[in-house]
């Protein structure tokens, strides 16, 4: 193995120099400077670790095909078509054509092939900048009787001015099919906060979603909302009703988060699974989608019996619907400034889905959606090993591996060649004996031990994280990068399915939670598995892709 080969070589050369200075303990100090520095100059030439430059053709995690990124999804399933249609925000603000956040869409039937919807731009921009819809937000469509309503967000980034009191309001548009412009309903009232009642009645309302409610025969509308809740300024879900989609009453609150505060509780939405209705909301601050429980669609919502989340701060703004088989949650994972894994989140990126299922506790899951994972799984790649370091065993089955360590940063690794594919899955099975620290994947590895992204599973901690601290600085204290709450248990067998498409990368672990990504150094790197005072198995490694 290259790398194996190459230190070696180091260690003897360095090794011959300290016998020829005599052996004191400043000679084996500078001795082991050496060894440090000779490897890094050695595993730096040796291994591609450079984040490759950002590319517009993707497929999986769509973005419009004019390089815009989209933003606040809004998916609708068409029963006449079998297809869902998924409308977002496109990210366009202020351009040549003055436009700011106008809605357009994709459809799909599989999640891994899309095509933008043939009629373009679906809802407009107003021109006129005292107009409450000068620019858009989001909200979602419901269908009643041959008409489609699609309730937005109605944003006036001119506020405060003369002409613009309120910066937020709620509005509709209609139409009678879904691949058309839909069109501004003049004569509907905007619905602003309520007056009088310790809102933000200038700001911070907006992002309605609105069901059919089977149990009272009417509709409900969710809007998200700042109020002051006993002295203390909260982020609210507010609610009204209707029987016509036209005229609403405001119902009062809906969730003010109980014993946290979260600044904007965005995008909310309710869905019922089985006989448990399900609140799912976005943190504006944290980037988290969080979820709470109840058996009445008016509440109280209550925590889940697990963690209250299934994924990280890279799959935000979500909105779910289903085909009556399997419900999906849709959202989208940002872009960083710059296009560079040093870069700070910024606004727009990539859509991501998942299927998402109900545990027998009650609790949410998710999974990657079945048709996905069968075209990812088409043809078979071999991974090319450049080079392993430490106590591997090799074990029957496949790529194969116990991975054990003694010592904290005494990291055994098996790194493998960069695979120059567009989008592939690598898929794994993964049990620990004893984890002392942490152990997982390598991403865009300049060596084995010190400079790489980790995938890290820390059963200590019950969570898996991305961290891009180099291995030397990662303490118990570490603040990850991204991460998702899970219980691991030593023994256990865990299903591990990776999705890689240029600088996205979503794991799923177990089919339970997921965390999706934003990695520029993803794609065409060295990668590898790691064990970091640790012993895991990872068993029968594959790569696939399409």
């Amino acid at each position: 193995m290259k790398i194996t080969y190459l230190f070696s070589k180091v260690i003897t050369l360095v090794v011959m120099t300290t016998v020829l200075n005599g052996c004191s303990s400043e000679s084996l100090k500078d001795s082991s400077k050496d060894v440090e520095t000779a490897l890094l100059t050695a595993t730096a030439s040796l291994l591609s670790c450079d984040a490759q430059a950002e590319q517009t053709d993707y497929s999986i995690y769509r973005m419009v095909s004019d390089g815009s990124r989209i933003g606040d999804v809004m998916p609708y399933y068409d029963t006449a078509t079998s297809s869902f249609y998924v409308y977002y925000l496109k990210d366009i603000w202020n351009d040549a054509i003055n436009k700011r956040h106008p809605w357009y869409g994709f459809k799909t039937t599989d999640f891994y092939s899309y095509s933008e919807l043939s009629s373009g731009e679906i809802l407009s921009c107003n021109t006129d900048g005292c107009s409450q819809n000068f620019a858009l937000g989001t909200g979602n469509i419901i269908k009643s009787g041959s008409k489609y309503y699609a309730f937005y967000t109605g944003h006036n980034p001119n506020y405060p001015s003369s002409c613009v009191t309120k910066k937020e309001g709620i509005m509709l548009a209609t139409s009678t099919k879904l691949n058309t412009n839909f069109t501004y309903n003049t004569s509907f009232t905007t619905i602003y906060p309520p007056v009088g009642q310790g809102f933000d009645e200038n700001d911070n309302f907006r992002d309605p979603y609105v069901l059919w409610d089977t149990t009272s025969s009417q509709y409900i509308m969710l809007v998200s909302a700042r109020k002051n809740v006993s002295g203390i300024w909260k982020g609210v879900i507010v609610k009204y009703t209707s029987i016509n989609l036209l005229n609403w009453s405001y119902q009062g609150v809906l969730y003010d988060g109980g014993t946290q505060n979260f600044f904007m509780m965005e995008t909310p939405e309710i869905f019922k699974m089985g006989s448990t209705y399900y609140l799912i909301f976005s943190d504006i601050d944290s980037k988290n989608l969080y979820y709470r429980k109840s058996s009445s669609i008016n509440g109280p919502w209550s925590m889940p019996s697990g963690a209250d989340r299934f994924d990280g701060k890279g799959f935000y703004a979500g909105k779910t619907a289903t085909n009556g088989i399997d419900r999906y949650i849709f959202a989208w994972t940002n872009i960083l400034t710059g296009n560079t894994d040093a870069g700070s989140w910024s606004w727009g990126g990539n859509l991501a889905v998942h299927k998402l299922y109900q545990k027998s506790n009650g609790d949410l899951a998710v999974a990657i959606p079945h048709t996905l994972k069968n075209k990812m799984e088409t043809t078979n790649y071999t991974p090319v090993q450049n080079s392993q370091w430490g106590n591997v065993t090799p074990l029957s089955g496949g790529l194969s591996y116990q991975l054990s360590s003694s010592a904290d940063f005494d990291v055994t690794n098996i790194i493998y060649e960069p695979i120059n594919l567009a989008n592939y899955k690598i898929s794994t099975s993964v049990s620990f004996s004893n984890c002392n620290k942490d152990f997982g994947f390598m991403i865009g590895a300049c060596d084995g031990y010190e400079n790489f992204y980790s995938l890290r599973f820390v059963p200590s901690q019950n969570r898996f994280s991305l961290d891009k601290t180099v291995r030397s600085q990662l303490t118990t204290n570490t603040v990850a990068y991204n991460d998702v709450p899970y219980t691991f248990s030593p023994n256990t067998l865990y299903d591990i399915q990776i999705v890689i498409e240029n600088s996205m990368l979503v794991v799923y672990i177990n089919n339970e939670v997921a965390l999706s990504n934003r990695v520029y150094k993803v794609s065409n790197t060295n990668w590898g598995i790691f064990s970091d005072n640790s012993t895991v198995s990872f068993y029968d490694i594959k790569v696939t892709k399409p």
